[in-house]
């Protein structure tokens, strides 16, 4: 046990700085996702045991409209990592200071202004017919949207000290607030179930609010101690290094934009083209194919900053050195994937019960589209590294004129499964080409023209 330990201890040491600090980071994110993942399971059964099929959908979809507000942050939490971690690995403090004060700021009044804009409409607006519920008062409906809206901008604000600690390659430590939150909505659920079942409005409550508390603590915390020379300031704040950030968020941006499309719409055209218990079946199939992508981004996680700091020093050696590494873990986590799939009816058997049914075509096209992710996502971090983005944008272009209809078409004849396929069409047959193609003319220092922006 000891030369075990020792072997282990070994592996974790050796190495450039860098190096070391991912292998630690990823050990480190092992733990915490892990503990992440069992909560996130657990709470699945416990919301459906405190809230029906259609309330638990009707949940998904409201926190996914929202999500649509959380977006319109023009790119700034990824433009800041990209440059708060050029500012560390030039060690430009003061640089580093006036992007964290700046960010701050900017990202406050952008939540806010989006607030103001968003919360009169909300009231206005008859969430039944968006929603495609009627069983539910339209009062609950608009409560459960305001209380999940005004959290999600806050958490949207508080959430840049993960930026930061992404930024410093500390992902560990970032994700620690999910676990945290997490045990706190599951322990507030097991109270308020004895005494108030089957409320909308209290679970919104209970599932929103407390990672706004862990990111206001984490806040306080690391603004004392590890980052109190980057504490942010209102006279810190500077234009030019808002035009700094945005030159890279905009492209962000545009990206968030495309996978808000993608993604966060999915539950909603879930709810308006089939039901809402469409939505709860279609993500417990999605939750349970995730799960080796959450272990898989544990693993890729750290690498976004670590390439902008080697691509920063001129690198290319380690970068080239840790993409086949990565490329090996890609085919590991597909062979896990299907595995998966051979087990995936037991599995949610032993998960859920007899509560909801799976069809087996949708965990298919599931596996498939994960595929498809873990062995794309390597060279997507790294374009996003080292921050080449314009040919990425184009790309983006096409899947936004062309989703939407394939995605609601495809969602007709064939429900769920139908959107799984779209993402296939759309997303990843599209990307395929770009990414890797890109990162090879990068790697290989033959980038010109629009491949290097």
């Amino acid at each position: 046990m000891k030369r075990i330990i020792a072997f282990f201890k070994n592996q974790l040491t050796q190495g450039n700085p860098r190096s070391v600090k991912l292998k630690k980071n990823i050990g480190a994110s092992f733990i915490i996702k892990g503990f992440a993942i069992v909560l996130s399971l657990v709470k699945v059964p416990i919301l459906l045991s405190y809230l029906d099929a259609e309330k638990y959908g009707v949940w998904l979809t409201i926190a996914s409209v929202v999500m649509w507000v959380n977006n319109f942050d023009l790119g700034l939490g990824h433009g800041l990592r990209n440059k708060f971690a050029e500012a560390l690995a030039q060690k430009d403090v003061e640089r580093g200071k006036k992007l964290v004060s700046t960010a701050y700021v900017s990202i406050s009044i952008l939540m806010f202004g989006a607030l103001l804009i968003t919360l009169p409409l909300v009231f206005f607006l008859n969430w039944n017919n968006i929603l495609n519920v009627h069983t539910i008062e339209n009062k609950e409906l608009v409560h459960s949207v305001v209380v999940v809206l005004i959290l999600f901008i806050l958490r949207f604000i508080f959430q840049l000290i993960s930026v930061i600690l992404k930024a410093d390659q500390r992902p560990a430590i970032s994700d620690l607030y999910i676990p945290l939150s997490g045990l706190i909505s599951l322990l507030l659920i097991f109270i308020v179930r004895l005494f108030i079942k089957d409320s909308l409005f209290l679970a919104c409550i209970i599932i929103a609010a407390p990672p706004v508390l862990v990111l206001v603590i984490a806040n306080i915390y690391f603004f004392k101690k590890d980052y109190s020379i980057f504490k942010p300031s209102f006279k810190f704040a500077d234009r030019k290094h808002l035009r700094d950030i945005y030159s890279l968020g905009l492209k962000f941006f545009f990206g968030q934009l495309v996978a808000l499309v993608l993604f966060s719409s999915q539950n909603f055209i879930l709810a308006q083209v089939v039901n809402p218990t469409e939505v709860t079946v279609f993500n417990i199939a999605k939750q349970y194919f995730g799960l080796p992508l959450t272990f898989f981004m544990i693993i890729l996680n750290p690498y976004w900053s670590a390439i902008t700091d080697a691509y920063t020093k001129k690198e290319f050696g380690w970068i080239k050195s840790n993409m086949k590494k990565l490329h090996l873990v890609s085919f590991v986590f597909s062979i896990v994937l299907i595995i998966m799939l051979l087990l995936s009816e037991f599995a949610y058997h032993i998960w859920i019960g007899n509560k909801i049914t799976i069809p087996f075509n949708l965990s298919i096209s599931f596996a498939i589209y994960n595929i498809f992710v873990v062995f794309l996502s390597p060279f997507n971090y790294f374009l996003n590294g080292v921050g080449k983005l314009n040919v990425g944008l184009i790309g983006g272009g096409v899947k936004l004129i062309i989703f939407l209809p394939i995605a609601i078409l495809l969602t007709i004849q064939w429900g769920g499964v139908g959107l799984v396929v779209s993402l296939i069409l759309v997303n990843s047959l599209l990307n395929l080409t770009i990414s890797t193609v890109q990162y090879n003319k990068i790697i290989n220092q033959r980038a010109y023209g629009i491949w290097n922006r």
